[in-house]
């Protein structure tokens, strides 16, 4: 899977992520306690008492309690009465909805609204009508008591509603995978919640006997049918859907678990090394004569698939070409204290294809017959520059892959069999955590919760999977691993400065091709440190400035190619940002928050 491809299924995991995440209020506050207390009176009219603890953790205007209305439904005689502040409210008459706006003053003049750190105890009390339901052979109360319109999670709650008689009623809590609790006492059904989430409601269903109302029910809702049965049958069938929900639900957690151990036998049957009978503890000379750019290939590394190319291929191929004469060094002081670098095409004659590609990317920042490092920086700080340059890198690296890595040569050194079976498990993975997520989102069930946590935390090992170097679950062949270890041997000799004084190079001609190979393999400035000092005795031998690629390390040629990535990199990543970023019906409920 390439970059791209990878970067997109990663961009859908974090677009699914953050779909999970809440509105943010502009208030700051919570909700930790409600109290809701309920008569169902004889002639069908309902009085509702409600008691919701407010924490303000910013300043605010006040709070608003939404009370969805019904066909002719109807709030009457309401009460508010506020602790903790002053107040006063007003009520706003909206479709299919009543607004009970509360403002909240911390003075008796009400002119200065409440401070962060205040609690608030709100009470409401109104009677509601035709929320009662009388059918031919039954009556009902189907009631939210708190609703799924509230800004906030609530903290707790409790909730008791009474009827005319003290009889044992039918009862359903809903929904069915609700955590709250009911009971049946001192002829009062009862409810109780460890805590509500935004978004969620908690609906009491009873069915009430007829002879327990008067004979007039003006108040309550008159419906020309049978319905015991049909309700009956109804809060079955959702009880035997949640349960269903559920238990599938369980299974898919344990699945997927489960199928979190597949990358571990991927490596375990794919990824695992083969040994080799090399013994050596250094390499005191480069091991092969392959191109420095072929050996940052073939090398593994944290967060780079092996057969890819990165910067220190790009930068060992120039200094190659310094090496071997193909470009020479040149310099002028800029100002007291510093020089400008440039490069010159002094041959193309007998250059590898990729060779002379690198050289035509150089020239795009020549002037006057000079590659001028301070203006291929300034250049690169224009957008479509910045574009252009990193588009002709990854051209250049795919070329040289084409012609130097083609299947049938890479297969030699590398079996990358896991590796595609990581990708593949990978890209699977998150299909299903995005299929199982968005389910656990929509199809509320008990425990939607733990398979929403699930989903994501497979969603990240999918996307682990698809970014982790080829490396991990691919292998090295035996002759790739042998190549590999004789390199890291050398690699190794070369970051070891008082070995590489015991067993220095026996020419100049060496020390480069040791820069050169520094610099593909990531250890050039060890290298560098270790001829300044070996070589030029600390820069007082004159003699390092007849030496074109010590002297392009020196002016700081090489950290200018290195910071060129990072300058269009850095351009690119400044043009994107500011670019153009994509059961329960029963009554009452609603919701409310702050202002």
């Amino acid at each position: 899977m390439n970059f791209k491809n990878k970067a997109l299924a990663i961009l859908l995991v974090l677009i699914f992520c953050i779909s999970l995440l809440p509105a943010v209020s502009a208030v700051d506050y919570s909700i930790p306690y409600a109290n809701v207390d309920i008569q169902v009176y004889d002639d069908g009219l309902i009085n509702v008492y409600e008691e919701i603890d407010y924490h303000f953790d910013s300043s605010a205007n006040g709070v608003y309690r939404d009370i969805p209305l019904k066909r002719d439904q109807s709030v009457e005689n309401l009460h508010v009465y506020v602790e903790g502040a002053y107040s006063e409210y007003q009520i706003i008459n909206q479709d299919g909805m009543e607004r009970i706006k509360i403002y909240l003053y911390r003075d008796a003049a009400k002119t200065k609204k409440i401070l962060p750190g205040t609690n608030v105890k709100v009470y409401l009390q109104y009677d509601f009508t035709h929320v009662v339901k009388i059918y031919n052979d039954v009556g009902e109360l189907q009631y939210k008591v708190w609703g799924d319109e509230w800004e906030e999670d609530l903290g707790s709650l409790d909730a008791v509603i009474r009827f005319p008689d003290d009889k044992e009623l039918e009862y359903w809590i809903n929904p069915a995978y609700s955590d709250a609790q009911a009971k049946w006492s001192d002829g009062n059904l009862v409810i109780s919640s460890d805590g509500v989430s935004e978004g969620s409601y908690v609906e009491a269903r009873t069915l009430i006997p007829l002879d327990e109302f008067s004979s007039s029910t003006p108040y309550a809702q008159h419906i020309n049918k049978d319905a015991a049965d049909e309700i009956r049958s109804m809060q079955k069938s959702e009880a035997d859907t949640q349960t269903l929900l559920s238990t599938v639900g369980s299974i898919v957690n344990y699945l997927m678990v489960a199928l979190c151990a597949i990358p571990l036998a991927i490596y375990y049957r794919f990824g695992r090394e083969p040994k080799t009978d090399y013994q050596g503890i250094y390499e005191h000379e480069p091991p092969t004569n392959d191109p420095p750019a072929f050996v940052n290939a073939l090398m593994s590394g944290f967060g780079k698939n092996v057969g890819d190319l990165d910067q220190k291929a790009f930068q060992a191929t120039i200094m190659d070409l310094i090496n071997r004469g193909k470009l020479g060094v040149d310099s002028e002081e800029d100002t007291e204290f510093t020089k400008t670098t440039f490069l010159t095409v002094k041959s193309t004659d007998g250059l590898e294809r990729y060779e002379r590609e690198l050289i035509d990317i150089l020239r795009t920042y020549e002037l006057n017959g000079r590659i001028s490092f301070s203006y291929m920086q300034d250049c690169l700080r224009e957008e479509y520059q910045a574009r252009a340059y990193q588009d002709k890198y990854n051209t250049w690296c795919q070329n040289f892959k084409e012609e130097y890595l083609p299947e049938e040569v890479f297969s030699e050194y590398f079996d990358q069999t896991g590796s595609d079976y990581m990708m593949y498990f990978g890209i699977g993975a998150l299909i299903l955590a995005i299929i199982v997520g968005a389910l656990s989102i929509f199809l509320h069930f008990r425990g939607s919760f733990i398979t929403t946590i699930v989903a994501i935390f497979f969603a990240v090992v999918g996307v682990a999977c698809l970014i982790m170097p080829s490396g991990i679950g691919g292998k090295y062949t035996l002759k790739g691993k042998l190549y590999t270890e004789r390199w890291e041997k050398f690699k190794k000799f070369l970051k070891d400065y008082s070995l590489i004084k015991e067993h220095p190079p026996e020419s100049i001609a060496i020390w480069n091709k040791y820069l050169v190979y520094a610099t593909a393999l990531g250890v050039a400035d060890q290298v560098y440190k270790a001829m300044k000092l070996h070589v030029y005795g600390g820069l007082d031998n004159p003699n390092y400035t007849t030496n074109d690629l010590f002297m392009f390390y020196y002016l700081g040629g090489y950290h200018h190619i290195d910071s060129s990535f990072s300058t269009a990199s850095s351009t690119i990543s400044a043009a994107n940002n500011d670019s153009i970023g994509g059961i329960g019906g029963g009554s009452g409920g609603g919701g409310g928050g702050a202002f």
